[in-house]
């Protein structure tokens, strides 16, 4: 039996593109090759993680540079809680967990985390959406 359940509770919402704050860097290389997929898709399909209260990133960095460099006001987020029981964070580097207060400074700082610092895991499987860009502009 799989540890992942297949049904969540969890809510997209669109929240303002200006309003997220990366906690770590990203391979802009990667993040152009995935804006331009993006583009051409003209849908947005996965939603980005983002913590409640200060509104840092968890999970998408990748994807809110796509919504800056597609010109978009808005990215469909799931927003959630470092207290999630669901949520499981470590470093990609070991299994180590990360104290979440790590992740919130490096946000609200600016001073960012390396690449693939941190892993951000649900043990549920959250909602698809579809999104047209247009509807986020």
């Amino acid at each position: 039996m799989s540890s992942v359940k297949l049904i969540s509770n969890y809510a997209i919402v669109k929240l303002p593109v200006s309003q997220l704050r990366p906690s770590e860097e990203i391979n802009v290389a990667r993040a152009r090759t995935l804006a331009k997929m993006i583009a051409e898709d003209r849908r947005w399909t996965q939603p980005v993680l983002v913590e409640h209260r200060h509104f840092v990133i968890m999970d998408g960095h990748h994807r809110h540079f796509c919504a800056k460099a597609l010109g978009l006001s808005f990215v469909p987020s799931v927003l959630l809680s470092y207290d999630d029981p669901n949520l499981h964070v470590t470093y990609w580097s070991d299994s180590a967990p990360v104290v979440a207060d790590q992740i919130i400074q490096a946000g609200l700082s600016g001073d960012l985390m390396s690449f693939k610092t941190t892993r951000h895991r649900l043990k549920v499987t959250l909602p698809s959406c579809s999104v047209d860009l247009d509807d986020l502009r």
